[in-house]
């Protein structure tokens, strides 16, 4: 049982009584060695989530962007959702982070909005410009058909072999502040829409730069993940997983 006390000066002590509840959720799922580093805006807990997988994930101080250097400890890093916005040190360190994945880094940006300092040009490695208003690059409806469009590609497969099971049992919506044009390099490897409305592509974006990858994910996985999901689990260790 869970109980909270409230008091008020004007009314006599209350107590709100809850049942105590533990959520559990066995997920089949590979797993990856990778260091990973995560840039977190208080906006999400995958750090947390991955680290429930039993991942290497640590958090990503200012000091670890200052040189070339330390960057180099982090196979993976993840920047989560906003964090360009609210992480300075982060946006500062732009410049440093695009030397790290063209020598072999893998890059991992949960989904922004255009006004959180991302500017196509500049904030990821190529160009990848992100929609807006977000209704018109969103998919509402969490059943939505997902058509896999590289059937073989590695973030798909490795180490988990991504099937319609995994987009099952999605909460609230597919995700939002899609992708509306990209660099060539970019691969797009979903597709999806809201019933009677034109396809998007621009969901999940994969490019090889250099000898490393920057991974795009406007879904929510973060979301899906706190609901315990078991195919966001999955996705999320592929799109952590470095590129070979």
């Amino acid at each position: 049982m869970s109980i909270q006390t409230i008091t008020r000066d004007d009314l006599p002590p209350r107590s709100l009584c809850r049942p105590a509840k533990v959520s559990i959720r066995v997920v089949d799922a590979g797993t990856t060695s990778a260091r990973i580093g995560y840039a977190g805006g208080g906006n999400d807990r995958v750090d947390y989530w991955l680290q429930q997988l039993g991942l290497n994930v640590s958090q990503i101080s200012r000091n670890d962007l200052e040189t070339d250097a330390a960057l180099s400890r982090f196979d993976t890093i993840v920047i989560g959702i906003f964090a360009m916005k609210s992480r300075s040190d982060v946006f500062e360190a732009l410049p440093a982070l695009h030397r790290w994945v063209s020598n072999g880094g893998t890059l991992l940006t949960l989904y922004h909005r255009p006004w959180d300092n991302w500017q196509p040009a500049s904030t990821p490695p190529a160009h990848l410009e992100i929609g807006q208003p977000s209704l018109r690059w969103r998919v509402t409806d969490e059943t939505a058909e997902v058509t896999v469009l590289d059937p073989t590609h590695p973030l798909l497969n490795q180490p988990n072999v991504i099937g319609a099971d995994d987009w099952s049992g999605w909460h609230k919506e597919r995700g939002l502040y899609f992708a509306k044009s990209w660099d060539p390099q970019y691969v797009p490897l979903l597709q999806m829409s809201d019933p009677g409305e034109a396809p998007h592509k621009g969901s999940l974006l994969a490019a090889d730069i250099g000898r490393g990858r920057h991974v795009h994910c406007a879904l929510i996985l973060h979301h899906q993940m706190e609901k315990l999901v078991p195919g966001a689990f999955r996705l999320m260790v592929n799109l952590v997983t470095p590129r070979q």
